[in-house]
C-alpha cells in the first residue's frame, strides 16, 4: 500500500511541476522592464565655452606703432666745431613700425627710426643741425600670451643713415654718411583697451660707418669718419601707442 502511494506523488510531481514552473513565469509578450525597451533620452546640449575675462587681453595679428621720445648720439671720429658730430647733444626722435603677429611670441615687420640732435655751440649767424635715421626690418620676441603686461625684446637690420652741418648765409656745409645699420631694443606695452597698448620702449642703433661725404654746397668730396666725424649709433627712450587689429590668437 505504501509502496502505491509513493508511486502515485512521484507520478502526480511529474505531471503537474511543469506547469507550475511555468505559471510562474510572464505570459509571452508581456512588458517586462518596459524602460529597457524604450528609445534614450535626447542628448542634452553642451553648455557654451567659457567667454575670456576682460583682463586676459588675447593678441592680434597687425600691429601698427607711432613713437616719439628722445635720443643721445655717439659720434664716430672726433671732429668738433659747427656742424660736427662732436657739437650734437641729445635731441628728439619720432618713429613708427608695422608688425605681423606670426605667432603669440613672435612678429615681424618694419621700423623707421628720425632723430633731430641739437646743439651744445652757439655760432652766431650759422645754424647747425645733426640728424640720423634708421629703416629696416624688424623682429620682436613676445614673453606672454595674455594679460594686460605684453614685455618684449626686438632686433632689426637695415640701413642707417646721418647728416651734420650747418647754414652760413645762403652756403649748406655738411658731413653725410650711410651704410648698413643693426638695431636691438627692448619695451613693455600696458594694455589699456582691446585694440590699444601704451609702453616705453629702450632701443640702440649701429650703423657701420667707415667713409663719409664733406659738401660744401653742392661740391662734395670723400673723407675718412675719423678726419670729420659723423654719428656712428644714437640710443632713443621713447614711448610707443600700438594699436591691434585683426583676428585674436
Amino acid at each position: 500500500m505504501s509502496r502505491s502511494v509513493a508511486i502515485a506523488s512521484a507520478v502526480t510531481c511529474l505531471l503537474l511541476g511543469p506547469g507550475a514552473a511555468r505559471a510562474g513565469e510572464p505570459a509571452i509578450g508581456a512588458p517586462r522592464f518596459a524602460f529597457l525597451d524604450a528609445p534614450p533620452p535626447p542628448l542634452t546640449d553642451l553648455p557654451p565655452e567659457p567667454t575670456r575675462e576682460g583682463d586676459e587681453y588675447p593678441r592680434r595679428v597687425w600691429e601698427g606703432f607711432p613713437s616719439g621720445g628722445v635720443g643721445t648720439p655717439f659720434c664716430r671720429g672726433s671732429a668738433l666745431g659747427a656742424g660736427h658730430c662732436g657739437d650734437a647733444a641729445a635731441g628728439a626722435t619720432i618713429g613708427a613700425g608695422l608688425l605681423y603677429r606670426v605667432s603669440p611670441y613672435v612678429a615681424v615687420g618694419l621700423d623707421a627710426s628720425f632723430a633731430r640732435f641739437t646743439s651744445r655751440t652757439s655760432t652766431g649767424a650759422a645754424a647747425p643741425y645733426s640728424h640720423a635715421s634708421f629703416i629696416g626690418l624688424l623682429v620682436r620676441g613676445y614673453f606672454l600670451d595674455r594679460g594686460m603686461l605684453d614685455p618684449y625684446v626686438e632686433t632689426g637690420f637695415g640701413q642707417g643713415a646721418a647728416t651734420a652741418g650747418y647754414v652760413d648765409g645762403t652756403t649748406d656745409v655738411r658731413t653725410e654718411a650711410a651704410a648698413p645699420s643693426v638695431m636691438a631694443g627692448a619695451g613693455v606695452d600696458f594694455w589699456l583697451a582691446p585694440y590699444l597698448r601704451l609702453g616705453p620702449a629702450l632701443n640702440y642703433r649701429f650703423t657701420w660707418i667707415s667713409d663719409v661725404r664733406g659738401c660744401y654746397a653742392s661740391t662734395c668730396t670723400a673723407v675718412g669718419v675719423d678726419e670729420r666725424g659723423a654719428v656712428g649709433s644714437y640710443a632713443t627712450f621713447s614711448v610707443r601707442a600700438t594699436v591691434a587689429l585683426g583676428r585674436e590668437m
